[in-house]
This record gives C-alpha cells, structure tokens and sequence, in this order.
C-alpha cells in the first residue's frame, strides 16, 4: 500500500487545480470569435424587422460596405446567398466599428422574394481600412441561425 503524506496530497491539489484553471482558460479562448452578430430572435416572419447586435471583439477597428453591409443566405445544402444587384456606386469602407464596441441596427425582411426556412446574415468586414476609403473585404462573419416562417 502506499503511503501519502500531507505534502502529497497538497501537491496533487494543486496540479488539479492549475489544470483545471488551464482548461477553462483554454476553453474560454477557443470558443471567442473575432466579431459576433447576434440577432435578437430565432423566429421571424417574412416582413418583420430583424434587430441585429454586431459585437467587435479584435483589437482593430473594423468597417462594413458602403453597397452591401449584409448578405440575407438561406439555408439549403449549403448556404446560398439570394441575388443581389450590381452596386451602382463605388464601394465605399463606412459604418465602422471601434474595438469592444457594439453596433445595433435593424432591417426588414423583404415578404416577396424570401423562402420559408433557415438563415443567417453573412457580413463582409474590412480589418485594415480606413473610413471612406474604398472597400476590399477582407473577412466574413455570419450571424447565428434564424428561421423565417
């Protein structure tokens, strides 16, 4: 049998512990997304206004197209987005977004050409642009899960 003295068990403790800490932590790092856009419901009908929540968790400012900020994607076997025009305009790197700051808008989801079934908002972000200047996205944050009935 083996014999442990208090020393031990002390020390055992506290590698449990420091481990523990170390999982959380790590947890906690992998699961944070850069930008998080949250809608404020996971039902809606086709015409109602959807409230967004865009959450911008870097370091950078980040800026969103002057033509198309969002994009509405329906989900079939993979996601598609709906046909957009031609942006008429040059594209332009607005509505920007400062580190650890939350931006709230709302839109309507157009009754006419939209299907029944789940979607999300798929939004093209500039990281290193500057305001007003031309838009080059960079990355795509998405949205959580929505169903328009």
């Amino acid at each position: 049998m083996i014999k442990k003295t208090s020393k031990d068990i002390l020390v055992l403790s506290f590698l449990l512990v420091f481990l523990t800490v170390i999982l959380i932590f790590y947890y906690k790092l992998s699961n944070k997304k850069e930008i998080q856009i949250i809608t404020d419901k996971n039902e809606y009908l086709a015409g109602e206004p959807l409230k967004i929540k865009i959450k911008n968790q870097t370091k950078k400012e980040i800026c969103f197209s002057s033509c198309y900020p969002y994009y509405l994607e329906r989900k079939e076997k993979e996601w598609k987005a709906y046909s957009y025009d031609a942006c008429p305009y040059k594209d332009k790197a607005v509505y920007c977004l400062k580190p650890r700051l939350v931006k709230a808008f709302q839109i309507s989801i157009p009754s006419k050409v939209i299907e029944k079934g789940i979607h999300r908002l798929a939004i093209p972000v500039c990281l290193n642009c500057q305001p007003n200047n031309d838009f080059k996205q960079e990355k795509w944050f998405y949205s959580n899960k929505f169903i328009i009935n």
